[in-house]
């Protein structure tokens, strides 16, 4: 009878444990929408300045040209005519990353 309160007893301390970990909230996953302070921007480089390691990119939705200073390693990859979409922190003109999605090259083929 003993065991049988034992065992009883031990099943519901288990439960009580395993339970309360099913019960606790997940974080939520990093989305657009929590990023807000990133800003992605897709248009066509118009100017590279290798000195400077700036480019000049004419924003597809606004229309307007928009100036990045980007890495070394980035300014060495592009060049004028590339479609990119560059990820820059709202009110900063300090590229994140810049990505080619055509380059020109492939335009004329």
């Amino acid at each position: 009878m003993r065991k049988t309160i034992a065992v009883v007893v031990a099943l519901i301390f288990l439960l009580g444990f395993t339970s309360s970990t099913f019960a606790q909230e997940k974080k939520p996953k990093a989305t657009k929408a929590t990023q807000e302070n990133v800003e992605i921007i897709r248009g066509t480089i118009l100017s590279v300045n290798q000195a400077t390691k700036e480019i000049v990119v004419k924003d597809n939705k606004t229309q307007a040209d928009r100036t990045f200073v980007v890495s070394e390693k980035a300014i060495a990859v592009v060049k004028a005519g590339d479609e990119v979409k560059v990820k820059v922190k709202v009110g900063s003109t300090h590229a994140e990353s810049v990505k080619i999605i055509k380059s020109e090259a492939k335009k004329k083929q």
